[in-house]
């Protein structure tokens, strides 16, 4: 869709997540639709226009809308009509959404309205596309949303800074709607029977904040095998359990890919055992018949390292479901009524439902708290030197009891991870009924997906901590026998932080690691010695991916 002119055409089909988190999070990439829509967007104009003037009662043209949808409405109504009711939904409350998911929804929300079947004005629209292209960002404060018809007070705030209200950002600035419009050389929009409706009536800003946390999430997950491979490593864990001709015996495609990808990043070690020469040396063990006899080295690892796929398997599989129901929602038409030009009629319908993102993104919660509670308990493993495998309490070889080592750290990783468990409270069940019983089933998918991505910033911060540990216990091991794939992380961490001889506030290196997870650049350094690490598996376990 993006060509080098940096240049995003719309066709309101096959928009992909990633494309709209990039275009959301590069404002150099403008925004145009294909041309070969605007035909059925003012075909789908002018037959509301006409319904209009004929004065056939149709909800949002002639109606009045949510508790009051049995006022009916003069045509000479309409346009106070629209925009007292953006106005009147406008009513959020708390900090301001980032720009990037501002923009995200405002491309969305085009994405949905080039489709041809919402019956706003082409001109209107143009000033839609405008705003985004001029970069005039309406603010949206991030709370009060029951995401039921859609997203109307987010959508609300972009709406009423079409017509010259509300507040918008313009070049880093906070400013009165009309003022960012005037500056960008933008006309204001007047708005005419069902505009109003059609710009708010939809998915729009939950789709644009869960496609930036689907995107996040997938880092997140890739880099979490990446640190997981690090941990098994360095806590002298087994590569043998990801073997593939064992997942291809219970085989889940997040599961599979997890292993393929433990595979690949533990080639090379010295450090990691092997099962068999492990069995052999506990034969040689039992063989002696001292009697019962309790062995340094266990025959298998405990689950934190031995089921991380069984574990971070179904994570991923979840989160690529969730994937597809994004993707669905940002290339359909979700407000109501729908006008088909096609058939010549109009049909009522509840398209702007936000259940589907509501529950995506309430499982996107819980997969991604699955992944701190897995990453917490390896650093346990760490900590604890009854389960190390020869490392000192706490990763603390000098001056152990004068220092403390990394105790603390557990400290915030066990609180990050019970917080974690707090935020997976479903909002997708938590409907209360409103606006007089008329929006009496409601899925407050903002909310589930402001939980979200709560849940995927703390995770990084654990796994912050994990990879803090990790190189820690490779410096006592002997970094030299460390595989590739993990010497590019060792040394990744190293350029942010030392090795810890000395007790210091860590703080700042968590931040500053957390981040460095977020954006995918430990990531990158990873896949710049093995290769794309795979998200999830499409070959059914039947061969070895590529």
């Amino acid at each position: 869709m993006t060509d080098k002119l940096q240049t995003l055409t719309l066709n309101g089909q096959d928009f992909a997540i990633d494309e709209l988190v990039t275009a959301g999070r590069n404002s150099d990439i403008h925004i145009q639709i294909r041309e070969s829509n605007w035909k059925k967007i003012a075909e789908c104009r002018a037959l509301c226009e006409k319904w209009a003037n004929e004065e056939t009662v149709i909800y949002g043209v002639n109606t009045s809308c949510g508790g009051l949808v049995n006022y009916l409405l003069p045509k000479e109504n309409d346009h106070e009509f629209q925009q007292n009711l953006i106005r009147s939904i406008t009513t959020q409350v708390g900090e301001f959404l980032p720009d990037e998911i501002v923009r995200m929804t405002m491309i969305a929300r085009v994405n949905s309205l080039c489709r041809g079947y919402s019956a706003i004005k082409p001109e209107n629209l143009k000033i839609y596309v405008q705003m985004i292209n001029k970069g005039v960002l309406p603010c949206i404060p991030e709370k009060g949303s029951l995401g039921s018809s859609g997203d109307l007070g987010p959508l609300g705030c972009i709406a009423c800074v079409a017509i010259g209200e509300w507040k918008a950002r313009y070049q880093g600035e906070v400013m009165s709607g009309k003022e960012a419009m005037q500056k960008a050389g933008i006309p204001l929009m007047v708005l005419n029977a069902k505009e109003g409706l059609s710009l708010i009536n939809g998915t729009s800003c939950m789709v644009g904040l869960g496609s930036a946390n689907l995107y996040n999430a997938e880092i997140s997950i890739k880099t979490s095998d990446a640190i997981a491979a690090f941990s098994i490593e360095t806590l002298l864990g087994r590569k043998n359990p990801f073997d593939l001709r064992v997942h291809r015996q219970k085989y889940h495609p997040g599961q599979y890919a997890t292993a393929f990808n433990l595979g690949k990043l533990l080639d090379g070690s010295k450090m990691v055992l092997d099962e068999k020469e492990v069995s052999e040396d506990l034969s040689g063990l039992l063989k002696k018949r001292e009697g019962i006899q309790a062995a340094d080295i266990p025959v298998e690892d405990a689950y934190s390292l031995r089921c991380t796929p069984q574990l971070s398997g179904p994570c991923r599989d979840i989160l690529q479901y969730a994937k597809t129901v994004l993707k669905r929602e940002l290339n359909s038409s979700n407000d109501n009524p729908l006008i088909f030009t096609e058939y010549d009629t109009f049909i009522h319908n509840g398209h702007f439902q936000g259940q589907y993102i509501s529950h995506a993104m309430d499982n996107v919660a819980m997969a991604m708290t699955t992944i701190s509670v897995i990453s917490d308990r390896r650093i346990d493993r760490f900590l604890d030197a009854g389960n190390s495998v020869g490392l000192p309490p706490f990763l603390c070889r000098e001056k152990t009891g004068v220092r403390m080592g990394l105790m603390g750290g557990q400290f915030m990783t066990t609180s990050i991870v019970a917080e974690n468990r707090t935020l997976c409270l479903p909002a997708s069940v938590q409907s209360i009924p409103s606006t007089s019983d008329f929006q009496d089933v409601v899925s407050f998918g903002l909310i589930a997906g402001r939980k979200a991505k709560s849940v995927i910033t703390n995770t990084n911060y654990v796994l912050a901590f994990e990879l803090l540990c990790a190189a820690q216990a490779a410096d006592i091991r002997g970094k030299q026998q460390l595989g590739p794939a993990t010497t590019a992380l060792y040394e990744a961490v190293r350029e942010t932080l030392p090795y810890l001889d000395h007790d210091t506030v860590i703080i700042d290196y968590l931040e500053t690691l957390a981040k460095r997870i977020q954006s995918g650049e430990i990531l990158k350094r990873v896949e710049s010695v093995v290769g794309e690490l795979m998200f999830s598996d499409d070959s059914n376990g039947q061969a070895e991916p590529s």
